[in-house]
């Protein structure tokens, strides 16, 4: 890998919009949001597994990466309601009918503040420790970039980004049509 940062402005990962995205559709011709897919979120919400997320849930995880949440923004995202059900939020997801929304490239802004086109490693390294996973070493977030970092040009780019977040994947596509250089995320 050595010094392969200073390859020219690959910035690939920009001209991307949702629309050229082949992102799975719901019977409704919204975004596909599989029961396994909102578990895994779900998880990360409901900490104490007590199978219902309340505002203070929501808020406490999300302020981690989005510090001005509003207790306004998440009675939205709860439907106004003071807690939800995983049952509750799934129905309210499965006959979505958001089109033109690419949800990992929003969750790629979280890791990329300065909308550089690439994660920032500080804000990896503060992550995990505001969730209480503890400090990383300068030596695991070479780890973590390295292994990330699919086309070895020394950064996460969002298509970098998209090998690892499984989430809205487009349907599997033939052998030898996919660049995948790392078999993340497959």
């Amino acid at each position: 890998m050595g010094d392969s940062k200073g390859k020219g402005g690959r910035h690939r990962d920009e001209a991307k919009d949702p629309s050229s995205i082949n992102l799975p559709k719901n019977e409704k011709g919204g975004l596909l949001i599989t029961q396994e897919e909102l578990k895994v979120a779900w998880d990360f919400f409901d900490t104490g597994s007590k199978n219902k997320l309340s505002s203070n849930d929501v808020k406490k995880r999300l302020q981690t990466f989005y510090k001005d949440i509003s207790t306004r923004e998440v009675k939205f995202l709860l439907n106004n309601q003071p807690e939800i059900t995983f049952e509750e939020l799934y129905a309210l997801l499965k006959d979505n009918q958001l089109t033109n929304f690419d949800p990992v490239k929003e969750a790629f802004k979280v890791y990329d503040p300065h909308n550089t086109g690439f994660v920032d490693m500080d804000m990896i390294k503060s992550f995990f420790k505001d969730l209480g996973y503890g400090d990383i070493s300068d030596e695991d977030a070479k780890i973590i970039l390295e292994t990330a970092d699919s086309d070895k040009d020394g950064r996460i780019g969002l298509d970098d980004f998209r090998k690892m977040v499984p989430f809205g994947q487009p349907p599997d596509e033939p052998d030898g049509a996919s660049s995948s250089a790392g078999g993340l995320g497959d």
